[in-house]
C-alpha cells in the first residue's frame, strides 16, 4: 500500500514536488508491519539523544502514522526521525495514552542526499490493536513559526488549529490485508512489562521508599 503526502493539515495543497511518500506491507512472516518512509530533508536540529526511543520527538522534524480501530477506538501512534530517532504510543479514546516508549524490532534510516532520507521500520504485530480499520499520516518540520504541519487527510480549511487527535478524519485502511491481528488487542496491551517507562520509573521510586522506611 503506497500514499503520499501532498496537503497541509488544513487541505492547502503543498507547493512543489517535495511530498513524503510511504509504503506500508508485511515481512514474510506476517508477525510485523514494514514501513518504508521516502521524506524530503530540511536538516531542523535533532534530538540530543542516541538514536532509538525518544519521548516529544513530534516537536522535532518527524514522520507521523496513526492506525486505528473504530469500533474499540485503540490506536497506536508510530513518530520516526530522520536521525534515527522513533517513538511508540498506544491510545485510547482521543490522547489517553496507555502506554509510551515502546521498542520496536528494527528501524534504519539513509540520507540519499543532502535533501531526502529514506527510513524502514519493522512494527511488531504484538503493538497494534485488533480490528484496525482507520489510518491517517502527517509530517512536521521547521521551527517556531515556520512550522509546517502535513497531513494525509486533512482538516477543512476552516479548522483553527492543527490536531493530529481528529479520529473523525482518519479514512479506511484494509489491514487486515497486511496483518492478521485477530479479535483481540495485541500483546503490548496487555503485558505489564511493555508500561510506560514513566510508569515504571514510579514503581521503582515505590518500592525503594518503601526498603528505606
Amino acid at each position: 500500500m503506497n500514499f503520499t503526502i501532498t496537503t497541509l493539515w488544513n487541505s492547502t495543497l503543498i507547493g512543489g514536488d517535495r511530498f513524503v511518500q510511504l509504503s506500508l506491507s508485511s515481512t514474510l512472516d506476517k508477525n510485523h508491519l514494514l514501513i518504508e518512509i521516502q521524506a524530503p530533508f530540511f536538516n531542523d536540529p535533532s534530538p540530543s539523544a542516541p538514536a532509538g526511543p525518544f519521548a516529544n520527538l513530534w516537536d522535532y522534524e518527524v514522520v507521523e502514522l496513526f492506525f486505528l480501530s473504530s469500533s474499540t477506538n485503540h490506536y497506536i501512534e508510530l513518530e520516526f526521525s530522520p536521525h534515527g530517532h522513533y517513538l511508540v504510543l498506544l491510545l485510547t479514546d482521543r490522547r489517553q495514552v496507555l502506554k509510551n516508549m515502546l521498542n520496536i524490532t528494527d528501524y534504519r534510516v539513509e540520507h540519499q542526499s543532502l535533501d531526502q532520507w529514506y527510513g524502514q521500520a519493522s512494527v511488531p504485530r504484538a503493538h497494534f490493536p485488533a480490528h484496525i480499520n482507520l489510518f491517517n499520516a502527517y509530517a512536521i518540520h521547521g521551527q517556531g513559526e515556520k512550522r509546517i504541519y502535513e497531513a494525509l487527510y486533512p482538516a477543512p480549511m476552516d479548522s483553527v488549529k492543527p490536531d493530529f487527535h481528529r479520529l473523525e478524519l482518519f479514512q479506511s485502511l484494509a489491514f487486515e490485508n497486511l496483518l492478521d491481528i485477530g479479535d483481540k488487542d495485541g500483546d503490548s496491551w496487555h503485558n505489564q512489562a511493555s508500561f510506560a517507562d514513566s510508569s515504571c520509573y514510579l514503581l521503582f521510586i515505590i518500592l525503594v521508599s518503601a526498603f528505606l522506611l
